[in-house]
Formats: C-alpha cells, sequence, structure tokens
C-alpha cells in the first residue's frame, strides 16, 4: 500500500483508477464517475452485519463480517491487482472506515500497491459541492428557442467543433417536460448528476465561456446547482428558432425510436400527465392519433397548443436577443455561433 490520499491528490495523480469497495446498492445511487465497484460486502451481507451490530453487538458485527468475506480475499486480491495495469488504483468506502481499510491491509501484505481516499466518497461529495459552488467561472452563453428547434444539436455540434458547450439534459437523461425522459436511460441521483457535471466543468474552466441550453432549475428529478443557475441568468442569451415542419420532424426522430408499442404506451402516459394543462377533449384527441400512429399530427397539435405557447420564444429573428440562428442548416448555425464566440472572447478557449 503506498498510503492514504486526499481527494485533490486522487485527482491530481496522473492515472487514477478509483474502486468504490461498497455494496452495489451504494455504487449504483452515486459514485465516482469512473469508478469501479469491486463490493467488500454485498447488500444482503451487508443489511446483515447492520443488523447484528444493532441487535447484538459491534464486535460480533465485526466476526460475522470476518466469515462472509474471508473465503473471497484470494478474488478481491486478484480483481485489484489486475486493474493495477490500467491505472494508480484509489480505493475508497462511504466515509474511508472499515471497509476500505480492511482491504487495503490485505493489500500491503500482498504487496498491492494502492492508495485509500481519505474521508471516502463523502469526501468527493464534499469536493463536489464545493467545487460547484465555483464553477463555471467564466460567462454564461445560453441558447433559447422553442420546443424541437435545435438547441441541443447545436450544443453537441459546438463541442465537436472544440467549443465549451454541456449538454445538461444529457448528463441528466431528461429533457425536462413531461415526455423528458423518453429513450433517454435512466435518470441519475442528484448526486451522480452533480458528480457528473462538475467533470465537465472542470475540464472547461480554462474557456471564458460555457454554452448551455435554457433550462429551468429542474431537470426531471434534478436540479442545476445555484451557482450555475445564476451565471445562466446573468449571461449571453442567443435565439435559435427553425420551420414548424423542421421541428415536428426533429421531436418524432428524438421521441419515436425503439419499439412502436413501447414509444405510445409512454407519450399516453405523458398525455394523462398534461390533462390536466390542456383538457380532456383534447387529450382524447390525441389518443385517437396515437392510436392511428400519426405521430408527427400529434406533435404538431402539441406545438402549436400548448408547447409554443407556454414558452412564448419567436419564431424568428428578434432584437431582444444578441445574435439569432436558424437551425434549419445546423452546420452552418454551429458555425455563426462559433464565430460569436471567437468574436466576443478572441478565441475558442
Amino acid at each position: 500500500m503506498i498510503g492514504d490520499i486526499t481527494v485533490e491528490e486522487a485527482l491530481s495523480l496522473e492515472q487514477p483508477l478509483f474502486v468504490d469497495v461498497r455494496s452495489p446498492s451504494e455504487y449504483k445511487e452515486a459514485t465516482i464517475p469512473g469508478a469501479v465497484n469491486i463490493p467488500f460486502f454485498y447488500d444482503a451481507e451487508r443489511a446483515e452485519i447492520g443488523r447484528i451490530y444493532r441487535e447484538e453487538s459491534p464486535c460480533r458485527a465485526r466476526e460475522r463480517g470476518l466469515e462472509m468475506v474471508a473465503p473471497r480475499l484470494p478474488q478481491l486480491v486478484n480483481e485489484v491487482e489486475r486493474l493495477c495495469e490500467f491505472g494508480q488504483v484509489v480505493l475508497f468506502c462511504w466515509r474511508g472506515g472499515e471497509r476500505s481499510q480492511a482491504l487495503a491491509s490485505v493489500l500491503q501484505l500482498m504487496r498491492v500497491p494502492c492508495y485509500r481516499l481519505d474521508g471516502g466518497y463523502r469526501a468527493y461529495r464534499r469536493h463536489v459541492v464545493q467545487q460547484l459552488e465555483l464553477l463555471p467561472r467564466g460567462e454564461v452563453v445560453v441558447l433559447h428557442g422553442l420546443t424541437g428547434c435545435g438547441k441541443t444539436e447545436l450544443i453537441k455540434g459546438l463541442r465537436e467543433r472544440g467549443y465549451a458547450s454541456v449538454d445538461l439534459e444529457g448528463l441528466a437523461c431528461h429533457r425536462g417536460s413531461v415526455f423528458g425522459g423518453m429513450g433517454m436511460g435512466e435518470q441519475p441521483g442528484q448526486k451522480m448528476f452533480d458528480s457528473r457535471l462538475w467533470q465537465e466543468l472542470k475540464m472547461l474552466e480554462s474557456y471564458p465561456y460555457l454554452v448551455v441550453e435554457c433550462e429551468s432549475r429542474r431537470i426531471g428529478r434534478v436540479y442545476l446547482p445555484s451557482h450555475l443557475f445564476s451565471k445562466m441568468s446573468q449571461g449571453r442569451h442567443i435565439l435559435v428558432y427553425d420551420s414548424l415542419e423542421n421541428r415536428i420532424n426533429r421531436l418524432v426522430r428524438e421521441y419515436v425510436v425503439g419499439d412502436t408499442e413501447t414509444v405510445v404506451q409512454e407519450l399516453k402516459e405523458g398525455l394523462d400527465a398534461l390533462e390536466r394543462f390542456i383538457g380532456s377533449k383534447r387529450v382524447k384527441y390525441l389518443m385517437d392519433e396515437l392510436e392511428k400512429r400519426d405521430f408527427e399530427k400529434v406533435v404538431e397539435y402539441l406545438l402549436l397548443n400548448y408547447y409554443d405557447s407556454l414558452y412564448r420564444y419567436p419564431s424568428g429573428p428578434d432584437s431582444r436577443f444578441e445574435l439569432c440562428v436558424s437551425a434549419g442548416d445546423l452546420g452552418q448555425a454551429i458555425t455563426e455561433v462559433g464565430e460569436y464566440l471567437e468574436r466576443q472572447y478572441d478565441a475558442k478557449g
């Protein structure tokens, strides 16, 4: 074993490889992005040890824990040793306690080099929260526009060309509306979202600006950090617009993916949630169109009769914004926004 290491020291290693020795359920809830899970105890074992600790004694709980883990210690050592080929292993548990300390001691006996994260995941979480009170440091450029106008595609295109942009909805696995989770996979919890966001902001810290899409403070079930949200309000603002036809086609491409029956069911669930806003008659009409698989008509109706009036963005150039770009030609739109950034900030980064 090399020794204990702080979060800051671990992150500054040349090639840190974090190993989360907590149970699978703890790992699934939130971990350090990129960490490998090698559980010291599995969920059922951890629950049993906790029960013994409460109902019998700490000593008996430790004894039972040793009985559980002893047979697989060679396997744990081998798994960590293999990982050493790919980076500098940093073990961590919840707060740098008994689980990581026990495994680190065994690894030391076996001459397997590793670090142990001082304070565990709790220290890492505290570091992330502190950093999100500071980042981003530069100005935030916010893309506004009606639903389906291509803001997310523009964000991704800018990043591909080397500009500092972050897809907040991609990190949150949610687009923010009642249909926002469709096709986005399982949404992370707040801790995991914060960690992913911090990684992105840290990577782009040297840029004097950051481009994001306009969002409410809440995206699905996660919330944007107050510092970032405040910087979005105070930043520069760009309008993105496109024709109704292009917006409809874009939304159908984004949402109608995979098994059609699953898509229809998810859309119906979203419509049920909208009933209190648009009324039962409109919902029934849209349900009927879904049965016909007329997705274009459903999307058009929702845009014209709900979303456009909800967000009230202009459908074309407007002097209230510093820059207005059409996403009809996405490549040209990316170029225009990129040139704007270079004029305002002298360079890409």
